[in-house]
């Protein structure tokens, strides 16, 4: 009963101070002489009735944002002394501590909160917008209060996922100034020299600064602009969609948010400043998994990417052969000159590579890569016989790949055929074949392709395949006794082969005779030889 009783005088209580807020609110909303009722109302807002709490929160958001659009909230004209100015400031005081509460809210462990508050904030930043244009007569945005509610969403490690969707499919995707302004914060957080207690990027004493960008901060930015869709605009008439709208008067000069060349501008500072953070190894490869589609072509100057792809094919691994993508780009498209490449592209083909989960897409632009007729055949063969040498450890998926890719280089370059149709040497007295120990003169240790004298071997490794275990790599590697008469392979075709493939694909095929089979029924439960007779007496 006194369970029942607690729970029935609770909910009372709830309903008595929801009914109370209402009030106050119509109070304040009436007459500006009840300005005082927020603090009646801002104090139920951080009590300890979270749905009463809710509900006065929404209360003094719908307060402030009416006292905005009355100027009460601007900054007085009139002399500090004047009741005016005291008010302005007493408000602007209230606000303050508002703003922080909602602040607070979008750490809670509840998503709804959190976006509520994100909401909430960002509504009232479109009042405080809406008031900067009447008193400037002109085009502002309140960049420094978006500062405010960018950063510390960014650094919030409890930041649920559903707050940065709502962060960007709500306003950063739909709003074209909103996202200028976000690219532009980004770009300054992310920015060594800048100071989180004077809110600018000018040097502070050094015990001031935040030497380093927490691994939440670099997380969460990546997260939000990773997902961000709309691309920057190439002409004004595409800028159309604003959170804090144009004024009619725009004045002498035009806003920067109706520039194109300064979103592509904010766009490319923010990625140049993100790539410069301390990332971890996932989100270093999520970032050059996304590089040649979404970030290089939206770039004021891609060149000024060069460094991170550079440093990043370089790198080596995994990490190497997901910069390639970009590399190439810059390389064909931006006139990149890139010393060595193929030295290093060489370096890449180690056994690892047949085994990793990036090996089609390093395939796809191996192939683009050697299909210039003006490499030098040292060059090919190289590349073929370090291929061919691999294909003998690898899984069927990475030899399967290998076999169509040396027989079409083979065909667009006719002056490497040798490596197939060199003989062994032989004995002139016996006439017999000579193959004497350590007879290729391959060098596989030596990292530079001109050297290795691959020109000078042979790929006995491809006659070797045509005996491998599995039959359909061992059928397909005979394809070089025929002459070369067919068309070159559709290497597509061979890159997406796994495990998984080659077991449905035999599993399905229908044998076209039963399997002969000798069983010899057995005539009694152990027999005379078995292993097991020599521990058992029957």
């Amino acid at each position: 009963m006194s369970l029942k009783r607690s729970h029935s005088n609770t909910n009372e209580e709830d309903k008595t101070l929801t009914e109370s807020v209402r009030k106050l609110e119509a109070n304040v909303l009436s007459s500006h002489q009840n300005l005082n009722d927020i603090v009646k109302i801002f104090s139920i807002a951080t009590g300890e009735h979270v749905e009463t709490a809710f509900v006065a929160v929404n209360s003094l958001g719908r307060i402030y944002s009416a006292l905005w659009a009355k100027g009460l909230l601007r900054r007085s004209k009139n002399h500090k002394d004047s009741a005016e100015a005291k008010v302005s400031e007493w408000l602007r005081s209230n606000f303050n501590k508002y703003t922080d509460l909602l602040k607070t809210m979008l750490g809670h462990s509840e998503a709804p909160m959190q976006i509520a508050a994100l909401r909430m904030l960002l509504q009232l930043l479109g009042k405080e917008g809406e008031s900067l244009i009447k008193t400037a007569g002109g085009y502002a945005f309140p960049n420094e209060s978006f500062m405010e509610i960018v950063e510390p969403v960014l650094n919030i490690g409890t930041a649920n996922e559903h707050l940065l969707r709502a962060l960007v499919e709500s306003y950063l995707n739909v709003y074209d100034d909103l996202r200028i302004y976000f690219y532009r914060n980004v770009a300054k957080m992310a920015s060594p020299d800048y100071d989180p207690f004077k809110r600018s990027s000018k040097k502070a004493p050094q015990s001031k600064l935040s030497t380093e960008v927490s691994e939440t901060f670099v997380r969460n930015v990546f997260a939000v602009m990773s997902e961000i869709r709309a691309i920057p605009k190439t002409d004004s008439a595409d800028i159309k969609s604003f959170w804090v709208p144009l004024p009619k008067n725009l004045g002498d000069a035009e806003p920067v948010v109706l520039s194109p060349s300064a979103h592509k501008r904010a766009f490319s500072e923010a990625w140049l400043a993100f790539m410069r953070l301390p990332l971890t190894a996932d989100l270093y490869k999520q970032v050059l998994l996304t590089m040649h589609k979404r970030i290089i072509p939206y770039m004021t100057d891609a060149k000024g990417l060069m460094d991170f792809l550079s440093n990043s094919y370089d790198a080596g691994g995994s990490i190497s052969l997901l910069a390639l993508n970009g590399l190439f780009t810059l390389i064909t498209e931006y006139n990149l000159n890139y010393p060595q490449f193929y030295e290093k592209l060489y370096a890449l083909l180690d056994r690892n590579l047949l085994h990793v989960k990036y090996r089609a897409r390093f395939f796809r632009l191996l192939e683009i890569f050697l299909g210039s007729s003006h490499l030098p055949a040292y060059l090919i063969a190289a590349f073929i016989k370090r291929m061919s040498r691999l294909a003998l450890s690898a899984p069927p998926a990475g030899a399967v790949t290998v076999i169509p890719m040396v027989y079409n280089l083979l065909k667009d370059h006719p002056s490497c055929m040798v490596l197939i149709h060199r003989m062994p040497g032989y004995n002139e007295e016996t006439g017999e074949e000579v193959v004497a120990e350590d007879c290729d003169p391959f060098d596989a240790k030596e990292p530079d392709p001109a050297k290795c004298q691959a020109i000078k071997s042979s790929v006995w490794e491809l006659e070797t395949l045509q005996h491998h275990y599995y039959p359909n790599i061992a059928t397909l590697a005979k394809v070089f006794n025929e002459p070369f008469h067919k068309p070159k392979f559709m290497l597509e075709d061979f890159l997406d082969h796994t495990y998984a493939t080659f077991f449905e694909s035999d599993t399905v095929r229908k044998p076209k005779k039963a399997p002969a089979l000798a069983v010899q029924p057995p005539t009694s439960l152990i027999r005379s030889g078995d292993a097991l007779g020599d521990f058992l007496v029957i």
